[in-house]
C-alpha cells in the first residue's frame, strides 16, 4: 500500500544554507608573524648548515673548492636566503593548505593571466624601471653600497640569476601574497578582544627575549669589565614587569590604533602604501640606509602592491617584478661589457 502523503499544497522544505564565505586572507596577522619568524630562522640555520659544510670541505680538499672568496661568500649567502625562503614558502604551504583547509594557490591570490596580461605586466615593469632612472636624478644616490660591493665578474651571474628569477617571486609572496592582504584586513576591520588574546604568548616572548639581553649585557659590564652598574635588583624587578604588564599595554594600544585607523575606512590604501614602505626598507641595509634609493624601492613597493590590489592577482606585480629587475642586470651586462669591467 502506498504511503499517505500530506494534503495538498505539500510543506515548503527551506533550502540549505549557503556555506560561508572563505576567510579573507587564509590566516591572520599572528600566523603570518609565525611564517616570517620561521622563514627568517630557515634562513639562519642552512646558511649555517651551508658554511660549515663549506668549511669541512674545504679543510678536507686542503683549498677553497677553486672558487674566489668574493664568489664563495655570495654563493653562501644566496643559497642560505633561498633555501630559507623555499622552507618559508613550504611551511606557509602546509599551513594554509592542510589547518586552513584551503587551496594554496587560490588563498595567495595566483591567478591565469593572459599572453596580452602577461605582455602588458612585463611592458610596466620595463617602464617602472625607466620612471625610476629619472627620478633617481633628483635624490640623493651614495657612491658605494654593500650591494654594490657584492658586484664582481665571478659573481654577477650568479647575482643576475637570483635577482630575476628567485627573489622577485618570494618577495612578491611574501610582500603581496601575504602581507598586503594581512594588513588590508587589519586596517579595514581593527582588532577585537579574542584575536589581541592569541598574541599575548608571542609577545612574552619578544619581551622576555628582549629583558634577558639587556640583564645579560648588565651582568656582562659588570662581571667582565669591571663596570659597576649597581642596577642588578632594579634590573630584574623591570624585567618582570616588562614581561608581565608591558605586552598587554602594547597589544591595547595596538588594538586601540588599529581600531581607529579602521574607522577611516581607508584599508586598502593604507595596506598598499605600508606594504611598499616596507618592501623599501627591507633593502635599506643593502643601499647604506640612504634615503634616496630607499623611497625610490618604496615607490616600486606602492607600484607594485597597487597592480596587485588592482589586479586582484600576484601575477602581474611578479611578471612587472621580474621585468624590472631584468633590465636593471641587462643595463649592468651592458656597461660593464659583459659583467668583466666593474669600477672599483
Amino acid at each position: 500500500m502506498p504511503p499517505t502523503l500530506p494534503p495538498w499544497p505539500y510543506p515548503d522544505i527551506p533550502p540549505a544554507p549557503p556555506p560561508p564565505p572563505p576567510r579573507e586572507p587564509a590566516w591572520s596577522g599572528l600566523e603570518l608573524t609565525l611564517i616570517v619568524i620561521f622563514t627568517l630562522a630557515a634562513m639562519v640555520v642552512v646558511s649555517l648548515i651551508a658554511v660549515f659544510t663549506w668549511a669541512i670541505a674545504a679543510r678536507a680538499s686542503g683549498q677553497v673548492l677553486g672558487m674566489p672568496r668574493e664568489q664563495m661568500i655570495v654563493a653562501l649567502m644566496l643559497l642560505g636566503q633561498t633555501g630559507g625562503f623555499f622552507l618559508g614558502f613550504g611551511f606557509a604551504w602546509t599551513w594554509v593548505a592542510q589547518a586552513q583547509g584551503r587551496k594554496f594557490w587560490d588563498a595567495i591570490h595566483w591567478r591565469k593571466l593572459s599572453a596580452s596580461g602577461a605582455a602588458y605586466a612585463l611592458l610596466g615593469g620595463v617602464a617602472l624601471m625607466a620612471v625610476v632612472q629619472l627620478l633617481g636624478h633628483w635624490v640623493h644616490m651614495p657612491k658605494n653600497t654593500p650591494e654594490q660591493a657584492l658586484f664582481t665578474p665571478h659573481t654577477a651571474w650568479m647575482l643576475a640569476v637570483y635577482g630575476v628569477v628567485i627573489a622577485p617571486f618570494f618577495e612578491e609572496f611574501f610582500f603581496r601574497g601575504l602581507l598586503y592582504p594581512t594588513l588590508k584586513a587589519t586596517f579595514t576591520s581593527g582588532m577585537e578582544q579574542d584575536e589581541l588574546r592569541r598574541w599575548r604568548p608571542l609577545t612574552r616572548i619578544l619581551a622576555a627575549l628582549g629583558v634577558l639581553a639587556v640583564v645579560v649585557w648588565a651582568l656582562r659590564a659588570h662581571f667582565m669589565l669591571g663596570t659597576s652598574v649597581g642596577v642588578e635588583k632594579p634590573i630584574l624587578v623591570v624585567a618582570l614587569l616588562v614581561i608581565l604588564v608591558m605586552p598587554q599595554w602594547l597589544l591595547q594600544g595596538v588594538g586601540w590604533i588599529l581600531n581607529q585607523i579602521a574607522r577611516l575606512n581607508r584599508g586598502e590604501a593604507l595596506a598598499i602604501l605600508v606594504t611598499g614602505f616596507l618592501f623599501g626598507m627591507m633593502h635599506a641595509a643593502q643601499l647604506s640606509w640612504a634615503w634616496g634609493p630607499v623611497l625610490l624601492l618604496a615607490f616600486v613597493g606602492i607600484v607594485l602592491t597597487a597592480v596587485r590590489a588592482a589586479s586582484g592577482s600576484l601575477v602581474p606585480s611578479w611578471l612587472m617584478h621580474c621585468a624590472y629587475n631584468g633590465v636593471l642586470f641587462v643595463a649592468e651586462f651592458v656597461t660593464t661589457q659583459g659583467f668583466h669591467h666593474f669600477p672599483h
